[in-house]
């Protein structure tokens, strides 16, 4: 059985929309508070425990865009995340057990 916390799936879903809006900050935070309310701010030099300590938050989540990378670090209620995901396409020969193309290669003969 696979067992996936409040804490990751929120993680996910800062993730998700991050990928999905572009050229946004490339060094955010988010803070959450011991009553759920939330607080973005720019991370730039902040820790994840330097934030939570200074907002009293109960998770705190960086995002940071790195090229083509984008990804999320969590930490609060002592756990902690780090996810990412490469946002070139991906070719069917980048994945695990692919050959590195999909169609056989083909000899011709000079006639």
């Amino acid at each position: 059985m696979i067992f996936v916390t409040a804490f990751l799936r929120q993680a996910e879903q800062i993730l998700d929309v991050a990928v999905e809006t572009p050229g946004e900050s490339p060094n955010l935070a988010i803070v959450i508070d011991r009553q759920g309310g939330m607080r973005m701010l720019d991370s730039q030099g902040w820790s994840l425990g330097a934030m939570s300590a200074e907002f009293g938050a109960a998770a705190v989540y960086k995002v940071e865009r790195r090229g083509r990378t984008v990804r999320v670090e969590g930490w609060g209620g002592g756990e902690r995340c780090l996810i990412q995901r490469n946002l070139t396409p991906q070719r069917p020969s980048d994945l695990p057990g692919m050959p590195t193309s999909i169609f056989p290669t083909q000899h011709f003969l000079a006639a």
